[in-house]
């Protein structure tokens, strides 16, 4: 795995396909990877006051890759779960790979079934406490880039997220991975 980015808008269900691939690591021999979840980490940042509601979110990324670096140094394997919205974002998780010479693979996560998107939105509830979920209105207007480049792009409205998490676990560097 070493660094497994899972990206894609709010509610498009990175954190049920997340699960699903700590589940099945945990199944294997390989174990399951440390779990980063960048909403667990700025909403810790807005609770310590380091970080004010409404801010941008770039420190959230930078603790989660400083952590990244230390986990994959250390033999672990990292799975980040974030929206992962623009290029400079995703430039962040490549260079944290490729600075430690380790595997590097991009899942773009998308629920093409607008209807069921905001289904997902305006039913979901936070498990992370003190955190603000957005609106469907703030999903729609969120400066989000499509990421072509990823290696991996799984729609959540055609897989459920065993599935996902499936073509995610069984990818090899030969199938993709950088």
């Amino acid at each position: 795995m070493p660094l497994t980015v899972v990206g894609g808008l709010p509610a498009v269900g990175k954190t049920a396909v997340c699960r699903e691939v700590l589940r099945l690591r945990a199944e294997s021999q390989a174990g399951p990877p440390t779990w980063l979840r960048i909403d667990s980490i700025e909403q810790a940042l807005r609770d310590s006051n380091e970080m004010l509601p409404g801010m941008p979110a770039g420190a959230g990324y930078y603790v989660a890759a400083a952590v990244a670096r230390d986990v994959l140094t250390s033999g672990g394997d990292v799975l980040v779960e974030c929206v992962n919205p623009l290029s400079l974002t995703r430039r962040l998780w490549e260079e944290t790979a490729s600075a430690l010479g380790c595997r590097f693979l991009a899942v773009e996560i998308v629920c093409s079934d607008k209807a069921e998107h905001r289904r997902r939105v305006q039913q979901r509830v936070s498990d992370i406490e003190g955190l603000e979920l957005p609106d469907w209105r703030a999903v729609e207007r969120r400066d989000y880039a499509p990421w072509p480049e990823a290696d991996l792009h799984l729609d959540t409205a055609r897989l459920t997220a065993t599935e996902a998490a499936r073509a995610i676990v069984g990818l090899r560097p030969a199938d993709g991975t950088r």
